[in-house]
């Protein structure tokens, strides 16, 4: 398990998150527990720190934390913004058509 901790200090160096900023995303009052995680040797996060995380951050592709198979961010999540961001611009379009062709 110590290279799941391994990978989640990775993603987390990579978005620039500390422990006391993780703790405050993920609403904990206190550090302590993710100090245990990322300072003692041979820990194991618990359920409850992976479901949290797994909620708190929908781009961390889970099978690359658990197996360090396959990429670190999940590319589906960055997709549904783009699709997002185009659906909202069409409708943007279509409120100017309608604005300028029927006033």
């Amino acid at each position: 398990m110590k290279e799941l901790v391994v990978r989640l200090k990775q993603f987390l160096d990579h978005k620039g998150i500390g422990i006391i900023d993780l703790s405050v995303i993920l609403g904990y009052n206190s550090p302590q527990k993710l100090y245990r995680l990322f300072n003692t040797e041979n820990a194991s996060p618990s359920v409850q720190i992976v479901e949290d995380v797994s909620k708190k951050f929908e781009d961390l592709n889970l099978n690359w934390l658990f197996t360090g198979r396959g990429k670190m961010l999940n590319p589906s999540a960055t997709d549904v913004d783009f699709r997002e961001k185009y659906y909202i611009c069409l409708e943007e379009k279509e409120a100017l058509y309608k604005k300028f062709l029927n006033p």
